[in-house]
């Protein structure tokens, strides 16, 4: 499945950039922020603090997308970046199997959803920073009956 994910992404970005790893880093901290507010805290006796780590994650998403903010990748380990990656994508999917969800199938239903990005010829629109956008055929994923 992480096959076909990666021919996507091949397909929006044939030859990254550093731009282009900016901004998926930064689509990434989005994705992160975005289930962020979708939890409620009943333990933490401090929404401020709460409130603060979602507020951070959202807002270094935005600078990496915008390219205010950069990763100085020549001090960075590219096997230790690799092996931090590989854990997401497993961890992640505990998390979704923990909370009883298909994630499996959400993951092949918007991998199809992100395809119907592309132009009528198969190519992707970028907005002004890079990102890809969502193209005339676009269908949104759903993930009815997934959790």
């Amino acid at each position: 499945m992480i096959d076909f994910i990666e021919m996507w992404h091949q397909r929006a970005r044939p030859k990254p950039t550093s731009k282009d790893f900016h901004v998926q880093l930064g689509c990434h901290f989005e994705e992160v922020a975005e289930m962020l507010e979708t939890f409620d805290f009943y333990k933490d006796a401090d929404d401020q603090e709460r409130d603060l780590a979602r507020r951070h994650v959202s807002r270094l998403a935005v600078l990496l997308k915008t390219g205010v903010a950069e990763v100085r990748m020549d001090k960075v380990s590219r096997e230790d970046m690799l092996d931090a990656i590989a854990d997401q994508v497993v961890t992640a999917t505990g998390v979704g199997h923990c909370a009883g969800m298909q994630v499996t199938e959400a993951v092949r239903r918007v991998n199809h959803s992100n395809w119907s990005k592309f132009d009528t010829d198969g190519k992707p629109l970028y907005d002004k920073n890079g990102k890809v956008l969502k193209g005339p055929n676009y269908a949104p994923p759903d993930l009815g009956g997934l959790y």
